[in-house]
């Protein structure tokens, strides 16, 4: 299946020099590109013609090939097949981190994300969540999973408590039936 892999709509410096789109392959054969073509959503699109992705594979097509303009705000990249359905689509919304690429995370059809932000791989797999989650280093011996210290939970208990007996009071100052029905005293209006 071909997929919409990465795109960099926001490169470091110049636009022209830096964005590229990333086609992925991931089929067991390769897969020739006559008739497919790739759009912006605007009324240009870009003939892929001529290329072919190995299985496994990728194809890295830079802005000087296919004269696209990615949009750094709101952007959106749609492939299209040889009878010009849809074959896949990448859309975010927001402005576009600079130099990170929106880069696929899931091929599963049943996830809700399939792409994030996150460093180019151009020409290479992907960066995936728990990749970028493994990548980062913690000190040793520290807890990940805030304690909370004993004084602070006794300020917090007398926090609640006093909460309650406010509102507490609160209802049996407005209502005069519920103090008398709860402490008993004379109904007569003296």
């Amino acid at each position: 299946m071909l997929y919409i892999n990465e795109w960099l709509p926001n490169p470091v410096g110049a636009d022209a020099a830096g964005e590229f789109v990333e086609l992925y392959n991931s089929g067991n054969s390769a897969a020739p590109l006559n008739g497919y073509t790739l759009g912006t959503g605007a009324k240009k699109k870009f003939s892929l013609t001529g290329y072919t992705i190995p299985a496994g594979g990728y194809l890295v097509l830079k802005k000087a090939q296919t004269k696209l303009a990615l949009k750094n705000s709101d952007g959106a990249l749609f492939l299209y097949g040889p009878s010009g359905q849809l074959v896949d689509r990448a859309v975010f919304a927001g402005s576009a981190p600079e130099g990170k690429s929106f880069s696929r995370i899931s091929y599963d059809a049943s996830a809700a994300q399939h792409f994030l932000f996150t460093d180019p791989t151009s020409g290479a797999r992907n960066k995936t969540v728990s990749t970028m989650i493994s990548s980062v280093n913690y000190p040793a011996g520290v807890s990940l999973t805030p304690q909370l210290a004993p004084s602070s939970f006794f300020l917090f208990a007398i926090g609640i408590a006093s909460t309650i007996l406010f509102v507490a009071i609160y209802i049996f100052a407005k209502n005069e039936n519920l103090s008398h029905y709860i402490f008993g005293g004379d109904q007569t209006n003296r």
